[in-house]
This record gives C-alpha cells, sequence and structure tokens, in this order.
C-alpha cells in the first residue's frame, strides 16, 4: 500500500493535495485522502513507481522519481494487519498539522542532502546504485513522458467507446501520450454524464443524514419530537438530553433496547437506543435491555443514533 502527500506552495502558503472519494460502493465514501494505492507485485511494480502511476491516475499529475522522499515504510505480511478509521475533515487537520514539523523537518534535511551531494560520495553512490536498478522498469511504466509535450486539440481527440476503457486502463504503463488524452476526453464525459445523477445523490444524501441523525427521536411521543430535535439537533449524548429535567423525568424508569456501534479499531462511536417492549424491571445485568440511568453512568458521551 502506498499513500502520497502532495504539498504544492500557494500564495506563500504550503498546501497538501487532497482528494475526495466518491464511490457509494467502496469504504470511507466522500472522505479525504490523498492519492495512493496498492503496488502491482505482478508487474514487479515497486512502491516509487506505484505512487507516480497513483498520482497520475487520481490527479492528473505528473511527479518525478528526485522529488519523491520516503518517509515512513513497514512491511505487513497479512491484510488483516491493514487498518483504517475514516475520519471527518475537522478531524484530519490536527493530525496533518501536528506531523507537520516532522515532515518539513524530512524535506529540508532531503534538500540539504541533494547539496551536499558533490561532496558526499557514499550518497552519491548509493543513488547511482538505485538509478541503475530501475532504468528500464521507470522507462516502461512511463511510456507518454516520450512524448508528453504532444498536445492535440480536444476537438481532434476521437471518442473512445465503453468497452475500450479496460484494456487500455489495464495498459497503463504502455499507454502513449495521445492514448491518455482521450482517456482524459472519456473521462470528462462521463462526469458530464453523472453530474445530474450527483446532485440528486447529493439530495438524497441530506435527507438520508437526517434521517439516521433523528433516529433516536423514536424513543419519544410523536408531538415531541419536533420540539426535542429543534433543541437537540441530530446525534446528541445522553448526558445533553439528560440536562433538561423533563426529559430525565420522563425515562427515569424506562428500559431501552439498545446497540454499541464501534469503529474498524473498536473505539465507540454511537449508541443506538430504542424503546423496549417488554418494561418488566431490570435487576442486574440483562442483554440488550437497559435504563437511561445505566447509559448515563457508562456511555454518556456517546452521540445517539
Amino acid at each position: 500500500m502506498t499513500q502520497l502527500i502532495l504539498f504544492t506552495e500557494i500564495e506563500n502558503e504550503t498546501c497538501i493535495l487532497l482528494a475526495q472519494r466518491i464511490n457509494p460502493n467502496k469504504d470511507f465514501y466522500l472522505k479525504l485522502n490523498g492519492p495512493g494505492g496498492k503496488a502491482n507485485h505482478e508487474k514487479n511494480e515497486n512502491i516509487d513507481v506505484c505512487v507516480i502511476r497513483e498520482c497520475f491516475e487520481e490527479a492528473e499529475i505528473v511527479l518525478r522519481n528526485e522529488k519523491l522522499l520516503k518517509i515512513f515504510e513497514e512491511t505487513c505480511y497479512s491484510t488483516k494487519e491493514w487498518r483504517a478509521e475514516p475520519c471527518l475533515q475537522r478531524e484530519a487537520i490536527p493530525i496533518l498539522e501536528e506531523n507537520i514539523e516532522l515532515i518539513d523537518g524530512k524535506i529540508k534535511a532531503y534538500e540539504q542532502d541533494v547539496l551536499d551531494l558533490p561532496i558526499n560520495a557514499q550518497k552519491l553512490e548509493e543513488i547511482k546504485m538505485k538509478m541503475e536498478k530501475q532504468p528500464q522498469r521507470t522507462q516502461e511504466t512511463l511510456n507518454f513522458l516520450n512524448d508528453i509535450e504532444l498536445e492535440i486539440p480536444e476537438e481532434e481527440i476521437p471518442e473512445i467507446l465503453d468497452e475500450q476503457f479496460p484494456v487500455l486502463a489495464l495498459n497503463f504503463g504502455k499507454l502513449s501520450s495521445y492514448e491518455i488524452q482521450t482517456l482524459i476526453k472519456y473521462k470528462k464525459r462521463i462526469q458530464e454524464s453523472i453530474r445530474p445523477l450527483r446532485r440528486i445523490e447529493h439530495k438524497i444524501q441530506i435527507i438520508e443524514k437526517s434521517y439516521k441523525g433523528f433516529k433516536y427521536l423514536a424513543i419519544f411521543d410523536k408531538i415531541e419530537r419536533k420540539i426535542i430535535a429543534q433543541k437537540f439537533g441530530e446525534n446528541p449524548t445522553i448526558a445533553e438530553l439528560s440536562k433538561d429535567n423533563t426529559i430525565l423525568h420522563k425515562f427515569r424508569n424506562t428500559i431501552f433496547e439498545f446497540e454499541i456501534h464501534k469503529s474498524s479499531t473498536n473505539k465507540l462511536t454511537y449508541l443506538k437506543l430504542r424503546l423496549s417492549k417488554d418494561q418488566t424491571q431490570i435487576n442486574g445485568t440483562t442483554n440488550g435491555k437497559q435504563t437511561w440511568e445505566f447509559f448515563h453512568k457508562n456511555y454518556s458521551k456517546l452521540p445517539l443514533i
């Protein structure tokens, strides 16, 4: 697996390129991440070539080998050892800010190494050996660099058929600049065709988010729900609801069925509450059923769904 952190300077500020995941059938839908993906071991693709390929495929940006700096590498022998947890944009930014000094320091150290190359014979020899090992692979993977200056007017680029796309996509390393331009035109056509659908999808997502966010209101009477929704909004916590004495009194002796939702890293994320049909008094621990007092004591800060 490779993950690229791509820096660029805009108006004297260092920025990081992030892309939004738009495939609803894949993990972390609508989350943000940098370019990256899996190296193709069947084609003996190393991580540098993989990063260059993924960056071009996902962002249409051509990277140069000498611009790449490896910050971290770890070998895992089982796919089960790979774990990722989705996070909101506001949660991701502090993590990036926290590590920006480390990354910036490594970049500056790398730049200094380059400046010192004429007198750093050992480093120069290492780079030379590395280049000697990979010239053919780099050449094969970046064929389009041979004629990348060839810019064809868009109206002269032919339309490709849907069945041609898989063939071109599987031969990425052998594509010419001309073939890549046909793919870019194909991508634009696809984007135009799905744009109306994306607007519909966005509206449905808003409705779906509201529906799921207010599901906890099922524990309230119908006439109360609008008032509670206006006062507490989506996904309040038990602690927030308990500040209202009316709610506290209403549910003091109520029994709820519940589920605790966890993330992929086993972190508690949501508390699902529904009124239990059986309101028999609980004595001790009952599987899947508990009282408001129990939730207030153990899960008071978990958002409700």
